[in-house]
């Protein structure tokens, strides 16, 4: 037995480039089929008149919480500036971080949330050290303010759980105090621990000051929220709002697992699941469909025009001047 699970592992390690090439597909090709099975079901009309119902004022509040959302998010960018001490300036810096954000949930970290600031960044004349110490800055801080809310959110046991699913309400409970812990530990190294500095994966990290802890902590909650208030006020507040940015927080997670872009299907199957009943389903998918609309398709849209735009002036600065760009010129995308 011993012999035979040492060959399994051994052909496993071998496979596993090939493997990890396939799965993504693999994974995308068992969601399409998922939503063809299950769409069929859905009476479509009737979700496309729940999206009209939607009254005029909750759009223009979500169109206002959309904006912040990317703001706060941009700010993290802003925060890295001030953690690796580059120079481009502020507005740069955020134009940047949003135009990568608003790619990363449709298309996925690797072209957004790393290839696209890397690539932007690398145009701006930034390192490519230093900028991809800001990407992964940025992404841990979007996730250590993940850890703070959904802690909480899930220690207070806020989500309801549908019945029949594996996951209960006391494993919830226990993961959010596995996040609270975690992520209250990291403050504490940052703001105690008398090492400063370690390598990890050949890339010398360097530990930041409590007080920037915090503000990581605090902004990257703060985006969190945000991204809970547009999906709340786009169901017309007829859920509370701790149980939709439960939900949100879920699919946001159940994505990573499955490495599908912007949890295509997950987040409306998962608000389906949980709302529905005693909320109507079609009037639950319709929101849900108008949060991705909202939140992810239209600054998609956005920034695929900016993204060219932003390379082709990059270029044209680059050509009339004799000089190559520094970080301190100015750009604003």
């Amino acid at each position: 037995m011993r012999i035979f699970r040492t060959s399994f592992m051994r052909s496993l390690r071998h496979r596993w480039p090939r493997i990890k090439k396939v799965l993504p597909w693999l994974i995308l090709a068992v969601v399409a089929c998922l939503l063809f099975y299950f769409g069929r079901s859905v009476d479509w009309p009737q979700v496309w008149l729940a999206m009209r119902r939607i009254p005029r004022e909750s759009v223009l509040i979500a169109a206002g919480l959309v904006a912040s959302g990317y703001l706060i998010y941009g700010s993290l960018d802003l925060l890295g500036r001030r953690y690796t001490g580059h120079k481009l300036p502020w507005p740069t810096v955020l134009g940047v971080a949003m135009v990568s954000y608003a790619l990363n949930l449709s298309l996925g970290v690797l072209v957004g949330g790393l290839g696209a600031r890397l690539r932007l960044y690398a145009k701006l004349g930034c390192r490519k050290a230093i900028a991809t110490r800001v990407a992964l800055f940025s992404a841990a801080s979007n996730w250590i303010g993940y850890g703070w809310v959904a802690g909480v959110v899930f220690v207070s046991g806020a989500i309801p759980v549908p019945s029949g699913w594996d996951i209960g309400s006391g494993l919830l409970r226990g993961i959010g105090a596995v996040l609270l812990a975690a992520v209250a530990s990291y403050v504490w190294l940052c703001a105690r621990s008398k090492r400063r500095s370690a390598t990890w994966l050949g890339q010398k990290i360097h530990l930041p000051r409590g007080r920037m802890a915090l503000l990581q902590s605090l902004i990257g909650a703060l985006s969190w929220m945000c991204m809970g208030a547009v999906a709340w006020v786009l169901l017309q507040g007829k859920a509370p709002y701790p149980v939709v940015l439960g939900i949100l927080l879920c699919s946001s997670f159940a994505a990573v697992l499955t490495r599908v872009p912007g949890g295509l299907g997950t987040t409306e199957a998962i608000f389906v699941a949980v709302l529905s009943p005693p909320l109507p389903a079609t009037e639950v998918l319709g929101a849900a469909l108008a949060y991705r609309a909202f939140y992810a398709l239209t600054p998609l849209c956005l920034a695929l025009l900016a993204f060219p735009i932003a390379e082709a002036l990059l270029a044209w600065r680059k050509r009339q001047s004799p000089q190559p760009l520094q970080p301190t010129d100015k750009l604003t995308l």
